[in-house]
C-alpha cells in the first residue's frame, strides 16, 4: 500500500496545467470541494483522510487542505483521478 495526496486542483477544469491541474479539461469538474472528493472516495471505496488548512504549493495564498489516500502500489494516481471525476460528474 502506499499514500497518495489529492489536491482538489488536480480535478479543476478551470485550472490550467501549470496551476495544478493534473487531468484533461474535458474529464474535469468546475471547481471540486474537498468533501466532495472525500465521498466520492469513499464511495469508490477507497480509505482516505480529509487535511485541513494546508495551502497547494502554487496557491500557497489560498488555505483549501487535501485528502490522503492509501491505494494499492500497481495503481497509478491518474487513474484514482479519472475515476473520481466521474464519479463526481454522476
Amino acid at each position: 500500500m502506499k499514500e497518495i495526496i489529492i489536491w482538489s486542483a488536480y480535478l479543476d477544469a478551470e485550472k490550467s496545467r501549470k496551476e495544478g491541474r493534473k487531468i484533461p479539461k474535458e474529464l474535469c469538474v468546475n471547481n471540486p470541494k474537498i468533501k466532495d472528493i472525500y465521498n466520492s472516495l469513499r464511495k469508490l471505496g477507497y480509505n482516505a483522510e480529509i487535511v485541513k488548512n494546508k495551502c497547494h504549493p502554487k496557491e500557497w495564498w489560498e488555505i483549501v487542505g487535501y485528502i490522503k489516500v492509501k491505494v494499492n502500489d500497481d495503481i497509478p494516481k491518474l487513474e484514482i483521478l479519472k475515476k473520481i471525476c466521474e464519479n463526481l460528474k454522476k
